[in-house]
């Protein structure tokens, strides 16, 4: 295992309403933080740099009892719990047995702890809701250029203990300068504002004529509306200039207008038929007055309609004959002779039922388990399980002793996290995802055994 596998550790039980700024402000206070994964609102994972530095988290963050915030603030507190693997926690312990331990450590350990205590205290103060912060114990980016691999290895341990010492001492340097300035403020501020109400007890000597004041915002606002007035003219000289250019054209265009209009013969017809009712214009049509001449002259145009239509029927018909011998020459080509004793054209009938839509929709447990055996874990994965019928909540124990079985004990906000993914329907990768940052490769297999019983429809499957 590398040391940055080794340097990765489970951090849970995270009191409500914590954000992940402060959960950084108590890693960075311990020494060596490089990145913070957060899983869930319960848990996530933290990186160090040296397995120096995840021993001290383990010794100083494990059981710190960390207040609730923001609009969470009245739930009650929980211990944080930090923690790693099996298989780390058996390498960070070979390893704190051969490390050899000095005052220099002591003082770290002891440094770390001061620091995390000042965070904590700053999380119970109202004013951390408002979004103040503590120091942030940072190490200056001209002090992380030194690769382990430029150092001796035998002179290693030592420059690398030397170095931290000094990271450790600058960040305090740091911080004691950084309260001197602010006090160094808040005596200025004070001196000044006794300045300022001695000058305005003490009596006022005869005043001198002065210049009136000017009104700078007054004289904003006069400048404005000076603006625009000469902006409304400026709008309506130029109206006036388009409706100038524009009445000529719009009377030539009347003109021109009555210039189409009827003549008064046209006029006068038009009087003529205007008296007329729709009864009167009836009674006037051929239809009424005189069928058998109306017949007469229908009986041309009814026998070129007639032409006609017999004509697209006669084209619709050739058309259909076309597309049924084009698709009897493609079954013909996709099907072999022997198939086809009769030498009669095979017909494809597709049918699509909807009881049929999930392959395991009408067997009962023991068939689906006797069907889905010897699947891949692809297949597996790509079924979706019949979720309408399924108890999720009854699944909890078996993805608990998963879990269990793989890391070495219960993660208890681990499988919360997982349960969430299975009550919202998510895919088998999107749970293996989330089990993925503390079981590694066990996380497939755990969701293999999961999604096998959420697909049979039982627990024990």
């Amino acid at each position: 295992m590398s040391d940055a596998a080794a340097s990765t550790l489970f951090v849970g039980s995270i009191s409500p309403g914590v954000s992940d700024r402060w959960l950084v402000q108590l890693f960075q206070a311990c020494g060596g933080y490089r990145s913070f994964k957060r899983v869930s609102k319960a848990f996530g994972f933290a990186d160090f740099s040296t397995l120096r530095d995840a021993l001290r988290v383990l010794s100083v963050l494990h059981d710190l009892e960390l207040p609730s915030m923001g609009a969470q603030r009245n739930e009650p507190r929980k211990k944080l719990i930090v923690r790693a693997d099996e298989k780390t926690s058996a390498f960070l312990g070979e390893f704190a047995k051969t490390m050899v331990r000095t005052d220099a450590d002591a003082l770290e350990d002891a440094a770390a702890k001061n620091r995390v205590d000042y965070v904590v205290q700053a999380m119970a103060t109202p004013n951390a809701e408002a979004g103040d912060e503590p120091e942030r114990f940072e190490i200056p980016s001209h002090l992380k250029d030194l690769q382990e691999d430029e150092i001796p290895e035998e002179r290693r341990s030592d420059v690398i203990s030397e170095i931290e010492k000094f990271r450790l001492g600058a960040v305090a340097r740091d911080a004691a300068a950084r309260r001197r300035e602010l006090d160094m403020e808040r005596k200025r501020a004070a001196a000044l504002a006794a300045q300022q109400q001695r000058a305005s007890s003490s009596p006022r000597v005869a005043e001198t004529p002065e210049t009136p004041d000017v009104d700078p915002e007054a004289a904003d606002e006069a400048a404005e509306s000076a603006r625009r007035a000469e902006e409304q003219e400026a709008h309506a000289r130029a109206a006036r200039a388009a409706e100038a250019e524009y009445e000529p054209r719009e009377r030539a265009r009347l003109e021109r207008w009555a210039a189409r209009q009827p003549t008064s013969d046209h006029t006068a017809a038009h009087a003529a038929w205007a008296h007329l009712t729709e009864d009167q214009e009836l009674k006037q049509e051929l239809f009424w007055t005189d069928r058998r001449r109306w017949l007469a002259t229908r009986a041309t145009e009814r026998t070129r309609e007639e032409v006609a239509d017999d004509a697209d029927r006669a084209c619709a018909a050739q058309q259909r004959a076309e597309a049924e011998r084009q698709a009897d020459e493609f079954l013909a080509q996709l099907a072999p002779q022997g198939l086809r004793p009769s030498g009669a054209p095979l017909k494809l009938h597709v049918h699509r039922h909807d009881d049929m839509a999930h392959p395991l929709a009408h067997m009962d447990a023991t068939q689906r388990a006797a069907h889905i055996d010897g699947w891949t874990r692809e297949a597996l994965w790509a079924l979706v399980p019949l979720w309408d019928t399924l108890d999720i909540a009854a699944f909890r124990p078996l993805l608990d002793c998963g879990i269990a079985e793989s890391f070495g004990e219960s993660v208890p906000d681990l499988v919360d996290a997982a349960m969430e993914q299975l009550e919202a329907h998510a895919s088998a990768a999107d749970v293996a995802d989330v089990l993925a940052p503390v079981l590694d490769d066990d996380a497939a297999v755990v969701v293999d055994t999961l999604w096998r019983a959420l697909l049979v429809g039982r627990p024990g499957s």
